[in-house]
């Protein structure tokens, strides 16, 4: 038996480290900084509204039907009905997720009980690669670059074992958008028994009309999750909240294997609250392109390619190693994120943040790209 567990130590021993953003508080404490400019995460900068903390406030405070003491709706159903009224998806079609990455989680553990593969394009998110192997399944990574993400490749990709596809519209880290063509050759043409996973984290930063919104095919695939999280354009990042959508079938499956209680009560109902405001996500989304608009104009006056086309973040790519970029901005009270653990050595990835955030990163980072 000790030699079982060995193999299977060693099973996860392969499996990537996911990293995250640096934090502010480790990076104070690490360079001896004061005030640090955060644009590492892809955090919204202007949230959440007064509204939603007002709601958090008097969650946390309680009464005869809430509190911190109690447990909270396990099945989150009066976040789901406000989501079910807003994307007009009914309340059996909708789970919840501590963040949209668990229900990915959920998702694996459902495919690979028994074994499988994944195809999932270079360059993605990394918790899809994660959730596969750490449920026992296999990773199959297909062909992509920092500007594309090649769904024929994807297609051609499958095997006899695959249970599941994920693809990220837009993706994280690249900023590529797929088309609603794209969208939906892999819903017409992926095998019955295969699982497709679109996470569409970013999807309300896209202009309305503009946007491939993969739950348009939920009628027509049985084995579609579309998810969304409360993280991103909703700034509830720290609160890990988010949402998929799929056929009855589908949700019962991930209910299975869904944690009891895992989505918090403070959560559910700060995301109820948030997304009702759609005032604030048009604000958000209108600054948002405003803010890229101007990076990508202010990043024509130096060495460098900004490219993305969707989400609230842009991928730079200089002559200079990530690593090394990413440590110098640090020391300039900077923080962003280097994507060489994604396969892409020489780029950044930067949040859009304030206009005074952005001004701080251009002033830290042109004297080293010079001109």
């Amino acid at each position: 038996m000790a030699g079982v567990a060995a193999n299977n130590f060693e099973l996860v021993e392969k499996i990537p480290l996911y990293i995250p953003g640096k934090p502010i508080q480790e990076v104070k404490r690490e360079y001896g900084l004061g005030r640090i400019v955060k644009l590492a995460s892809n955090e919204n900068p202007y949230g959440p509204t007064p509204a939603v903390k007002e709601r958090i406030l008097k969650a946390v405070s309680g009464s005869d039907d809430e509190g911190i003491g109690l447990y909270p709706v396990s099945d989150g159903f009066y976040l789901r009905q406000a989501i079910s009224e807003r994307r007009k998806v009914a309340l059996n079609k909708i789970v919840l997720g501590n963040g949209s990455a668990e229900i990915i989680e959920m998702a694996a553990k459902a495919c690979f009980i028994a074994g499988g593969s994944a195809v999932i394009p270079r360059h993605s998110f990394a918790i899809g690669g994660i959730a596969t192997q750490s449920s026992g399944g296999r990773v199959i990574e297909t062909s992509a670059s920092a500007t594309e993400v090649d769904v024929e490749a994807v297609i051609k990709a499958v095997e006899p074992d695959t249970r599941m596809v994920y693809i990220a519209n837009a993706n994280n880290p690249t900023g590529v958008q797929i088309e609603r063509d794209g969208i939906a050759r892999l819903v017409k043409t992926l095998r019955d028994d295969i699982l497709l996973v679109v996470d569409q984290a970013y999807a309300e930063y896209a202009n309305p009309g503009e946007f491939s919104d993969a739950s348009e095919f939920l009628g027509e695939r049985e084995n579609l999750l579309v998810l969304h999280t409360f993280s991103k354009i909703y700034a509830l990042a720290a609160l890990r909240i988010g949402y998929g959508l799929g056929n009855e079938r589908i949700i019962t499956l991930l209910e299975r294997v869904r944690s009891p209680f895992n989505t918090n009560h403070v959560a559910q109902v700060a995301a109820e609250t948030a997304i009702r405001d759609v005032e604030f996500v048009a604000s958000c989304r209108e600054k948002n392109q405003q803010a890229k608009d101007i990076f990508f104009n202010e990043a024509k006056k130096y060495p460098c390619t900004a490219s993305g086309n969707a989400g609230n973040f842009v991928l730079l790519e200089t002559a200079i190693p990530a690593p090394d970029l990413f440590v110098q901005l640090l020391k300039k009270s900077v923080i962003i994120r280097p994507m060489h653990g994604y396969g892409l050595p020489q780029h950044l990835r930067v949040t859009l943040g304030r206009p005074e955030e952005m001004e701080a990163f251009w002033t830290a980072i042109a004297p080293i790209l010079g001109a």
